[in-house]
Formats: structure tokens, sequence, C-alpha cells
């Protein structure tokens, strides 16, 4: 007898129905502990979820205590971003500086003159040197974009050339150095001279500096013969006196181009009124000795003749007088003012654009009319900045020069736009030339600081609506947390009250909420122990009705955010201890907001922490069940291949009863 059934061909019994029925039967255990698994899964990721939220609390939390806090944050505030920009770090001091942009750093740029489009360039060694890195390459010769493509193949961070076509039917040349800085200056050697001198980007030139001496045969004194008390020159450098006048000639005149600087170095000594020369009275005139005369060997001596003075009275020590137009440079006949000095112990360096004031010098003037302060001046010299040995350049672009700046007073010389080491903890961004101070603050990042605390207040309030979610079975919970999204909602009305009674978040929720409600000691004694104070609240409110908003005692932060920058900006120190402060000085926190959040938060979230362990025996609890469903399912499939059997049985055994009986009916065909 066959174990195989086909229904409604083999069996007028339908056993494959009877046979569903039963399975089903049999499967409604099944399907429970299936859906017991679905629920612990459910309930594991509600639980992962939670970690997630708990986490960024902990860690939003830590950002405001631990060393890398925002109170520490510096801003560096230009007045004036077009001039320069600036950042600061931790270690910043908080204060502000004037800084005036006299010149930033520039490199040499040079260009061509337009050459036409089959311009060849020649074969052999170009050499370029920038400062004192040089740049070396052999050219088999070509055009001109061949040249820019194998010096731009050897420039690397040092130079660099394009081309650029200027008509349809000429082009120009432009080579750039890629350093900044008078020191960085582009220079042409072996064959690129041939090549600058060809494309008109270099020509020759004679004179190119000067260096004015300062020794006795030269300086003149301009109204009246020079005394030794005057002045004096020591170890190069020239000291004029109070009440001095006098002059450096320049012997023959020096022609002067457009391009040409005067350079020199600077200072003052002011002198005390005890130093000065004490006023004593005039001793009168010398009376000549009288003599004597002898008389047989007898010598009678004459008595000295006696002039009466008049009773001295002292004169009115002389006004003082300040005046810092001291220096100034005769040209073509005329004397043309140099820039005012500054009072300054240390040499101060002066460049002057000389050469766009007069066609030549004659002499360089000293004019001290002041009372109380000597000059030193020294390294008086006069140079091309343009010029590139015998060489300079045809049409620059720009020049290499160094940036000039201004601190508070003091000159200072950089060979970058780039300064990192005039402020403590702040680099300094020129980015252009300014005619005033530019006001730069170093404050603390406020901004910083109130997101940080917003961001904190935010993840605490998302924990808070998340454990009333999760532990409450009112949609209320869900329509009166106004900072969920639609989609968020959506998703919280799926887990509503699925840890309804879990005493582990009531107490999270009671523990957080009183921690955040506690006061703690700070700098600012009473001022300034609650977060209420710097317009964060978690106390009920009232509404406009005067009943008691729901809302707010649920727990939520509410932050009055003008309130709390008002308060970062009167005390921020004291918000910080707020937040997280040593109260034993041992240099580590122990008390405050923040910290005790943090540290609260720890046993739940760290490896083997409590959510870890809630999640650990759901883990256990879905691996016990899923070992009860598959020895269920084998259950089932011993249980359906014995119904087969049965009734497979049960169809051979009714076939061979229809066969007899059909073979009854044949043997008596009467019938």
């Amino acid at each position: 007898m066959s174990d195989i059934t086909i229904p409604g061909v083999t069996s007028k019994v339908d056993t494959e129905k009877i046979i569903q029925a039963l399975m089903d039967a049999e499967r409604v255990p099944l399907n429970r502990m299936q859906t017991e698994v679905e629920d612990y899964n459910k309930s594991k990721k509600t639980w992962q979820n939670l970690n997630t939220i708990l986490s960024r609390v902990k860690d939003s939390a830590n950002k405001l205590w631990s060393f890398n806090n925002p109170f520490g944050d510096k801003l560096a505030i230009s007045e004036d971003t077009t001039v320069l920009t600036a950042t600061a770090t931790r270690k910043a001091t908080e204060e502000k500086i004037e800084i005036t942009v006299k010149q930033i750093a520039t490199a040499d740029r040079f260009m061509s003159k337009s050459l036409p489009k089959d311009f060849v360039i020649e074969a052999g060694t170009y050499r370029f040197r920038i400062g004192k890195d040089e740049i070396s390459f052999t050219f088999r010769g070509g055009t001109v974009s061949e040249f820019v493509e194998a010096l731009n193949k050897k420039g690397k961070n040092l130079l660099k050339a394009s081309v650029v076509k200027d008509t349809k039917n000429t082009q120009v040349i432009v080579i750039e150095a890629l350093k900044t800085g008078k020191d960085n200056q582009l220079i042409f050697l072996d064959k690129a001279v041939d090549f600058g001198l060809k494309s008109g980007m270099l020509k020759k030139i004679t004179t190119t500096s000067l260096d004015v001496p300062l020794t006795t045969e030269a300086i003149q004194k301009l109204d009246s013969p020079l005394s030794t008390g005057m002045y004096s020159i020591e170890e190069g450098a020239l000291t004029v006196n109070p009440n001095v006048n006098l002059q450096i000639p320049v012997k023959p005149a020096f022609k002067l181009n457009e391009n040409m600087v005067l350079e020199y170095e600077v200072r003052t000594h002011m002198i005390s009124p005890e130093d000065l020369p004490e006023i004593t009275p005039p001793s009168g005139p010398v009376i000549p000795d009288t003599g004597y005369i002898e008389h047989k060997g007898i010598r009678i001596q004459s008595e000295n003749s006696k002039v009466i003075l008049p009773e001295w009275e002292e004169p009115e020590p002389p006004k003082r007088i300040d005046n810092m137009n001291i220096l100034f440079f005769k040209g073509q006949g005329k004397l043309l003012a140099l820039p005012e000095i500054n009072d300054s112990d240390d040499y101060i360096k002066v460049h002057v654009p000389i050469g766009k004031m007069a066609q030549n010098i004659e002499a360089v003037v000293i004019n001290n009319k002041n009372t109380h302060r000597s000059i030193y001046i020294k390294n008086i010299n006069i140079t091309d900045p343009s010029a590139r040995g015998d060489y300079i350049a045809a049409n620059p672009i720009s020049q290499a020069g160094n940036a000039i700046i201004e601190l508070n007073g003091v000159e200072i010389i950089r060979d970058s736009n780039l300064i990192d080491d005039l402020v403590p903890e702040v680099t300094i961004t020129l980015l252009k030339q300014s005619d005033k101070p530019i006001e730069l603050s170093i404050e603390r990042d406020i901004e910083s600081i109130k997101e940080t605390i917003i961001a904190f207040a935010g993840n605490y309030n998302q924990l808070i609506t998340e454990i009333d979610i999760l532990t409450r079975k009112k949609e209320s919970v869900i329509s009166e947390a106004a900072h969920l999204t639609a989609e968020e909602r959506k998703e919280a009305a799926g887990k509503l009250g699925i840890l309804q009674g879990d005493i582990t978040l009531m107490n999270l929720k009671s523990s957080l909420q009183r921690i955040m409600m506690n006061p703690y000691k700070t700098s600012g004694d009473r001022d300034m122990v609650l977060l209420a104070q710097i317009g964060i609240s978690t106390n009920p409110g009232t509404g406009s009705s005067g009943a008691i908003d729901k809302i707010l005692m649920r727990g939520y932060l509410q932050i009055d955010e003008a309130k709390l920058e008002q308060a970062l900006r009167a005390h921020p120190e004291w918000i910080e201890e707020l937040f997280g402060k040593d109260s034993d000085g041992d240099l580590v926190v122990d008390t405050g907001v923040a910290y005790t959040v943090d540290n609260y938060l720890k046993p739940y979230i760290t490896t083997g922490g409590i959510i870890a362990i809630k999640i650990a025996t759901i883990n256990s609890q879905v691996s016990r069940k899923q070992i009860e469903i598959k020895n269920y399912n084998e259950h089932m499939e011993d249980y359906e291949a014995q119904l087969r059997r049965k009734y497979g049985m049960m169809e051979g055994m009714l076939d061979s009863l229809e066969k007899s009986s059909q073979s009854l009916k044949n043997l008596n065909p009467g019938k």
C-alpha cells in the first residue's frame, strides 16, 4: 500500500485538509513562542536605543566638565576680517590688541612682454634660485607651453609658471615664486638669464644700492661748527644729542628710481631731568695777576684786584620740547620729511619708498629739536627691491617683500602672512594692507559654551521623553512632547508602555530630576548654585490661565537663552564650576551638575553595566526560546509525517475495500 496520496485523485476523502487542520492546531504553541521571541527582540532593541540615548546624555555631560570643556575655548575676533583674521587656542590670554597692517608679505611674480605664438625658447640648463633653494633643469628647446610644463614639473612647491594669451596672436609667460618674504627673491641664473632678457621679463641695470656712511668725516653741522658733545659714533651707530641739527651728505648725489627704498634702524633714549647738565652760577671775569716790585732786595707784592659781582639768580629751566619729526632727506634741493619716529629702547627698522618721493638724494638730515631725548640711528642704506643681481624685473606683477605690521606701537617684520609667534597661542593671517589699526579681541567662545549646554539639555529632554514613552500607556505623553517630529511620534506610538512598571527606568528618571534641581557650590556663593540662576529650569511652571503646566511637570529642561547668555558673559567661571568643580583642591573635578550626571550614568552604559545585563538577559531568553522553537519544529515535522502515514494507510485500505466491492458486483452482474 502506498504512503503517497493525491487528494481528489487517489482518494474521495480530503485528507490534506484534515492534516492541515490538525497541523494548525498543533502549531499554536509554536506561534506563541515565535511571538515571545519577537517581543524579546523588540524589548532588546528598546534597551539598545535607550543605551544610545543614555550615552549621548553622558557624553554631552562629560563635555561640560572634562579637561576639554568649552569654557576654555577662545575666539580671536578681528574688527575687519578683510584685513586680518586669527585663531586662538585654549591657552590664549583674553585681551584686546591693535594691529596695523602696513604691508603684507609678497612673492616675486614676473611677467614677460607679449610674445608671438611661434616664440621658441632655446635649449640649455635653466637655473632659478628662491632664497636659499635652487631649481635646475635641462630643456631641450621648444615652445613656450613646453617650457612652462618642464618648469612646473621641477618647480614643485617653490616655483610655478603659466601662459596667458593676452591677444589672439600673442602670449605672455608669468613666473612666480611660491614663497613670500624679502629673503625669498627669485633669481635667474645661467640660461634663465638669457631667457629673461629675450622674453622681456628682465632688464639690465647699473647702480642698485647705496650705503650712507656714518663716520666723523662724513657728518656736518648745519648751522654752527660741530663739537664733540653734540654727537658720537660707536659700533656703527650715530647718537645725536638733544638740540643738535646735523646732516650726512651723499656725494655725489645718488640718482633714484621709483622702486628704491630708504632703510634705517632708529631708537630713542629719554634723558631724565637729573641727568641734564647742572646750571651753575657764572665764575665772573678772570683778573690777571697784579705782580710785585723789588727794592734793595725786598719784594713787595701787589694786592689782588677785586670785582664785585651782582647777585646771581638761577634761570628758569628750559621748556621741554617733544618733536618726533626728526629725520629728513634732501632731494633736488628740497628738504623732505621722513616718517615720525616712535619712542623705543630697541631699534626699529624703517622702510621708506624714497624713489616715489624724489629723483635723487643729496643728504640725510637729523634735526633733533628735543630737549630730553637722544636719537640713535644706524644701517642707513638705499636699495632697489626689484633688483636681482645686475638685473631687475621689467614687468613685475608683485615683488618679494616682508609683512610689516605695528603691534601696540612696535613695528614687526615677518616673511609670511601667517604669523604664529607674535601673540602667544594666537595665529594671525594677514590679508591686505590697512591704514588704520585693526582691533583683535581674544575672548571666550561664549557661543560654543552655550551650544554645548543647550545640546546637554536637549539630550536630557530626549531621555526623559523616552523613559515616559516606555513606562506609560498614556498617549498624552507623546502629544505633549513638543520637540518630537512627526516620524518620531509615529515610532513612539509603537513602543508606548512597552516597559511599563520597570523600576530601573523609574528610579533613573527620579534620580536625574533630583540631580538637576540640587544646589552646587561655586565661587559665586548664593548667586550661582542652581541651574535656574542661569536660565535653566526643571520646575513646573504656570500657563496663561494660572494652571500648572503639565509639560513642565514631566521634568523637561527649559532654557531661557537670553538669561543664559547674559550669565555666561558676566561670570563664565562660575558657570563652569556649576557644571564641574574641584571642591577639595586636589586638581580633580568632584562635584557639579554635569560631573554628577556623567558619573551617575556610568553604571548604566558601561560594559557589564545595568543596560548590558538587561540586554544579556534578553539574549539568553531568546536563545532558550529559539532552542524550544527548533525542537518544536522538529516535533512538527515528525507529527506531520506521522499523520501522512496514517492517512495514507487509511486511503489504501479504503481503496482496497472499494476494489473488493467492485469485484463482488462483477461476479453477480444481475444484481
